[in-house]
């Protein structure tokens, strides 16, 4: 990232502190904040009003100690200008703490529009389709013993065979591969996540309800169903190509509720789901849908069995 965007990054950060952000800035933090673990995990830092203060204090004691007299100076100015002192030497904290952030290796972000599939090589040669609203981030060079990127979404894998283990990082897990095929589906707004193993061996790492580390082997034709608030991991045996034909305009679904059906057709096409009729949101249908440009047809399948219950306006589909 150049210093430019660090400057930009620093702004919202400690205009955020300050409650000063407008719409407009608040969606573009919350961009930032969601393109990748790191960038979340520095921003909760960030705001965290006793590290500030720990910081500051730090910062204070370490002025204090090399120009006591000075400081001895500054206890007769005007309160509103040593306010204004520590809200600028927070500043200067702030950014001192996250230049060392940002000269960590370059890292590229890249998120697929909605209403259709995105694809990317990355360094390695390995390849990455990436369903509408979905987001990766993965660094210029892979450099170490490991190829690590970081994902939210669904996206299907092929990952070029290499001694160097192949990771993806999600939202509470970690996928450990070599060279293989997946699919994996991880939203932050649902409670599991879901990885379909195509071809190949993987293993699913994560920190179970008492702090322990597990590692669950994969084979083709395993789904991993990762619980998210559990922190529990089951693996089954699914006919996996359900799983990958999104990439070619599908979506399939099998015994599945409307209500999860019409949240991925939502979630494709930036839609609202509005849903006052609850006795129909449970049902469990199976069956294959193809995304076009706009979700007519779609509203026009489900009429066949849903007639006088669902129906699209404007950005919204409403179940009634």
């Amino acid at each position: 990232m150049d210093n430019s965007n660090i400057e930009r990054i620093r702004q919202l950060i400690a205009k955020h502190v300050l409650g000063g952000l407008d719409e407009s800035e608040q969606q573009e933090l919350d961009q930032w904040r969601s393109c990748a673990r790191a960038n979340e995990e520095l921003f909760k830092r960030m705001s965290d009003p006793d590290y500030l203060e720990k910081r500051y204090r730090d910062f204070e004691q370490a002025i204090n100690g090399s120009k006591k007299k000075e400081q001895e100076a500054v206890q007769g100015i005007h309160p509103v200008w040593r306010w204004v002192a520590l809200v600028a030497a927070a500043a200067a904290i702030l950014l001192l703490l996250l230049v060392p952030h940002f000269t960590q290796p370059k890292i590229k972000h890249f998120f697929a529009p909605q209403k259709g599939v995105a694809s990317l090589v990355l360094p390695d040669g390995s390849k990455v389709w990436l369903k509408a609203s979905s987001s990766i981030s993965y660094p210029v060079k892979f450099k170490g013993d490991t190829r690590e990127v970081s994902f939210s979404g669904e996206g299907y894998f092929e990952v070029t065979p290499s001694d160097k283990v192949f990771v993806v990082g999600v939202d509470g897990f970690k996928i450990k591969v070599t060279g293989t095929k997946f699919d994996i589906k991880s939203y932050r707004d649902e409670k599991q996540a879901l990885t379909a193993l195509i071809d190949g061996e993987i293993s699913i790492i994560y920190s179970d309800s008492t702090g322990n580390v597990k590692e669950d082997k994969m084979v083709g034709g395993d789904l991993s169903v990762f619980d998210k608030k559990l922190r529990s991991n089951t693996i089954v045996k699914t006919n996996t190509s359900i799983y990958s034909a999104w990439i070619g305009g599908v979506y399939c679904f099998e015994s599945e509720t409307v209500e999860n059906i019409l949240r991925e057709v939502c979630r494709y096409y930036g839609y609202n789901l509005i849903i006052s009729d609850t006795t129909v949101k449970d049902k469990i249908l199976s069956g294959r849908l193809k995304m076009e440009d706009d979700a007519t047809s779609i509203i026009e399948a489900f009429q066949e069995f849903l007639y006088g219950h669902i129906k699209l306006e404007s950005d919204t589909i409403i179940i009634q």
